[in-house]
């Protein structure tokens, strides 16, 4: 009996020692891989503080510029329908287009000629200068260029601050609200939640437009025909005779309206001062006669 037992005691502590390899063969290489994906931490490493992330997900290193670009020109051009037709051409050609167009009206010696056309194009940014080198070469002359830039992007992320910081305080008006017990307070958030949606609204409104004009670049072109130095042909003679006999006419019938009109002023005030003057010196005779003849008597 006893030995009987033996051999199963024997038997149960073998299984266990095998059980016990098994699991430790099992263990090793999930300890051996833990021990190797995560290095020991460095203990001399500072901690850095967390960057906050912009709005749009992206590292403030890559943050974009936003440039508001503009330009104006001053050209000289042979053709004014052509250059006007090419102007129109470059701006859809760089993804733009013609914004409005604006024509001068000549008159008197000039109204033979064509009047200059002022152009606003509306480029993307990102073609500003080749749009602008384009334009260039449409005059023949070297008329005035003025080029500026204005950075927005401050006012952008002061605009997207401003927006967040107005939507918080709106959902606190809301859940306010929720808990107003009385019309009356109410009421009074009510009043506090439109004001915050109408500056929300302004300030939404202020960055779509900074958005709009950083996307799409102004450019003005304005396009005069080239003229002569020196012009000379008959019509222009005749016309200066006819200018000038209209001149001269115009002259003396202003001569002979003033002198009327002189006239008219005069005469009434010479015969209102006149006549009593006359009269006081009659008078004056007839006594300095009356004396003389007294005298002499």
């Amino acid at each position: 009996m006893g030995l009987s037992r033996r051999p199963l005691a024997g038997s149960l502590v073998v299984t266990a020692l095998v059980m016990a390899g098994c699991a430790m063969n099992k263990a090793a290489p999930g300890s051996g891989s833990s021990a190797a994906e995560a290095p020991p931490p460095a203990a001399s490493a500072p901690a850095r503080p967390a960057v906050p992330a912009p709005a749009d997900g992206k590292p403030a290193s890559d943050e974009v510029r936003r440039i508001v670009k503009k330009a104006s020109l001053e050209l000289e051009v042979k053709d004014l329908g052509d250059a006007q037709a090419a102007a129109s051409r470059i701006a859809e050609r760089e993804g733009g287009f013609v914004a409005s167009t604006e024509r001068q009206a000549v008159s008197g010696e000039e109204a033979r000629g064509e009047g200059a056309v002022t152009l606003t194009l509306r480029v993307p940014a990102a073609h500003f200068s080749s749009a602008l080198e384009g334009l260039r070469h449409l005059g023949t002359g070297t008329g005035s260029e003025r080029i500026s830039t204005e950075d927005v992007t401050e006012e952008t992320i002061d605009l997207d601050a401003r927006i967040h910081v107005q939507r918080e305080l709106e959902a606190q008006f809301l859940e306010i609200l929720k808990r107003a017990s009385k019309v009356e307070d109410a009421l009074n958030v009510q009043r506090e939640v439109a004001g915050v949606r109408t500056e929300i609204e302004r300030m939404e409104g202020r960055r779509r437009f900074l958005e709009h004009e950083t996307a799409l670049s102004t450019i003005s072109v304005a396009l005069a025909p080239s003229r002569p130095l020196v012009s000379a042909s008959f019509s222009d003679f005749s016309s200066s005779v006819v200018h000038a006999a209209s001149d001269s006419v115009n002259l003396g019938a202003g001569i002979v309206t003033v002198t009327i009109r002189a006239l008219g002023v005069l005469v009434p005030l010479t015969l209102l001062l006149a006549v009593p003057l006359a009269l006081a010196i009659r008078a004056l005779r007839r006594r300095s006669a009356r004396r003389l003849a007294a005298a002499e008597a």
